[in-house]
């Protein structure tokens, strides 16, 4: 009862945290960033006193506190619910979601100097619990969601949690060793990233992607069980980066989208996860408690100067994921440099390596059932835990709607895919362009919003990627798709990517090309958006019968970029009611960034849609 009361409080401690970083990281960008007006450094060093404010409570906690730990996880856990109880974002998310942050990072680490050698499975096995729920809900996180799913995940939170306080006044087990406690949260933070993402693994396939990413985190908690590894530790160090390279670094062209992920991508979903844990296992137990949760505090430390080092480098102009495989490889090479030599003539290690006995046993089988299970779930999940219906449509007119979604959250920093699908619902459109389309950043929550946004309208989604293969424009429609493909933009100066996704569609028996496409400008219109317009009205001028092409193209009617897409021939479909003010949406809106072009279509009408469900205002034209 000792161990079991105090390894689900392990399993509730990484399965609460996580689900309070799929809140607090999007509530950084778009409450307290406030969508990059913050400047970044003022950001990060909010961030840095979140993740670190716990160092001063493992401070002063001299000997084990499996109790404290556990009432640190109910007070997080309440705030989990505080903020769930608030329908309107603001203040009390962002302050909500930051407490819990630093509640439960605290209680994680005053388990790393009690839980012994349970933690690393614990730890993955919370992992397991939170890729296997979020992958059965379709890629859109229960700490978004208000319709029932994520009730029944609080209530089964809250019974594990009650069990596990029930049980922590008991004896602790020994600490693990310093070095796997400082690299636990930066370790878990790189699977996260780049191993067990939901969100992108259903860019490699939105079925079978999910599945082996929750069965890959499936297998490294029944490893986790596994004895502790003696020998030949450079396989898991060797597996380990590169899996995090073959997820980051490999992009091909796929079925003509370039920069898409490769889908042997798969196999490091697999995999990687598993040798992630066993490298964490690569040490004997530690001599003290404070010590070991003072260094899982310094851990948190590096995983916020990680986690800010890694998406700076997408508006600073580094290669940001190049930053997570040299991270890698510093970990596996301190974890090779770092391994007691002879460790099986020591006394301490070979009690915490000893074989497992047959309760050990039925315990891998349980959780490999438990992975099965919820891949199982991870294939079916979305059929139920995401509604369905279809858009009524004029057939006789063509509506196309252009939108930048700010990867899917609104002014009030909530993500709500539902109201965005009620919205392109309402304005009637068979075709949509998307721009900033995030397809499973960490940063914005871990969150699919195209695949979810699919498959409540019931529309067929062609994704073009273009900062990395997760991020990037899309398009959404109801009518057949012939053909689909993307090119991305030289860089220019500017320093997040873009490009062109491109749709061939079929409307009354003939073929209408679609381009979405998201201009990111430098500062000065005239280089980076003005360049970016020249390949895009290229693009408008070459295209074969009739095309419609826009988005946010960050540029101003009668500016030198918006004089070279009009010589495309291309007609402003806005014309018939400028000023047609975009941005901001939370006004007054005296912007007009948003375009859409069309030829070989008669405009019959346009009009702006008024909204606060993301920085920008949806804009609509129909055709004829």
């Amino acid at each position: 009862m000792r161990r079991l009361s105090l390894g689900l409080t392990g399993i509730v401690a990484a399965w609460l945290l996580i689900d309070l970083w799929r809140l607090w990281t999007p509530s950084l960008i778009t409450l307290f960033g406030r969508a990059a007006e913050t400047p970044p450094e003022v950001m990060g060093a909010f961030a840095l006193a979140v993740m670190a404010v716990p160092l001063v409570l493992l401070a002063c906690i001299r000997r084990p506190a499996p109790r404290l730990a556990a009432w640190l996880l109910v007070a997080a856990f309440a705030m989990r619910i505080a903020v769930r109880m608030n329908p309107g974002g603001g203040d009390v998310q962002l302050y909500g979601s930051s407490i819990g942050v630093a509640l439960a990072v605290a209680a994680l680490c005053l388990l790393t100097g009690t839980l012994g050698r349970a933690l690393v499975p614990s730890v993955f096995l919370g992992l397991l619990l939170s890729t296997g729920t979020h992958a059965m809900l379709g890629g859109w996180g229960a700490v978004w969601r208000a319709d029932g799913w994520d009730v029944v995940l609080l209530v089964v939170q809250a019974a594990l949690l009650a069990f596990a306080v029930r049980g922590a006044a008991d004896a602790p087990a020994a600490p693990i060793a310093a070095r796997p406690a400082l690299l636990l949260l930066p370790v878990l933070l790189l699977v996260l990233l780049a191993l067990g993402n939901v969100g992108r693994a259903s860019t490699v396939d939105v079925f079978w992607g999910p599945a082996v990413a929750v069965a890959g985190c499936g297998a490294a908690a029944v490893v986790a069980l596994l004895p502790s590894p003696r020998r030949r530790p450079w396989a898991s160090a060797l597996l380990f980066v590169a899996s995090i390279a073959v997820s980051l670094l490999v992009e091909v062209d796929r079925d003509g989208f370039a920069g898409s992920l490769t889908p042997w991508t798969l196999l490091a979903f697999a995999v990687g996860p598993s040798a992630a844990a066993r490298l964490l296992l690569f040490a004997g137990p530690g001599s003290s408690a404070r010590r070991t949760a003072v260094a899982a505090g310094g851990g948190a430390v590096v995983w916020t100067a990680l986690f800010f080092a890694y998406y700076a480098g997408y508006d600073m102009g580094y290669r940001a994921d190049a930053v997570l495989v040299a991270t890698s490889a510093l970990i596996a090479l301190w974890t090779l440099a770092s391994r007691p030599r002879g460790a099986g003539t020591d006394a301490a290690v070979r009690s915490s390596e000893r074989r497992m006995d047959d309760s050990g046993a039925r315990a891998v089988a349980g959780v490999g059932l438990a992975a099965v299970a919820a891949a199982v779930l991870a294939l079916l999940g979305p059929l139920v835990t995401i509604p369905q219906t279809s858009t009524r449509t004029n057939e006789e007119e063509l509506t196309v709607a252009a939108y930048n979604l700010r990867m899917g959250y609104g002014i009030d920093g909530r993500f709500d895919p539902a109201a965005v699908a009620a919205q392109i619902r309402g304005s009637g459109a068979q075709v949509v362009l998307l721009s900033e389309v995030d397809r499973g950043w960490l940063l914005n929550g871990g969150q699919d919003e195209l695949a979810i946004l699919a498959r409540m309208l019931g529309m067929t989604a062609v994704f073009g990627p273009a900062s990395d293969p997760v991020w990037g424009d899309a398009v959404l429609t109801s009518l057949p798709v012939r053909d689909g493909s993307s090119v991305r933009y030289p860089r220019f100066d500017a320093l997040t990517g873009a490009g062109i996704t491109t749709a061939v569609v079929e409307w009354k028996g003939s073929p209408v090309r679609v381009l979405s496409t998201h201009f990111q400008p430098d500062g000065d219109e005239l280089d980076a958006t003005g360049r970016a317009a020249e390949v895009f009205a290229t693009a408008l001028r070459t295209s074969d019968g009739p095309v419609i092409g826009g988005g946010d193209l960050n540029t101003t009617p009668g500016s030198t970029a918006w004089r070279t897409l009009v010589a495309s021939g291309a007609e402003d479909a806005l014309a018939g009611i400028r000023p047609a003010y975009t941005s901001p949406s939370d006004g007054p809106a005296d912007e007009q960034i948003d375009h859409l072009f069309v030829s070989g279509l008669r405009v019959t009408g346009a009009h702006v849609v008024d909204s606060l469900l993301s920085d920008h205002l949806m804009i609509v034209t129909t055709l004829r």
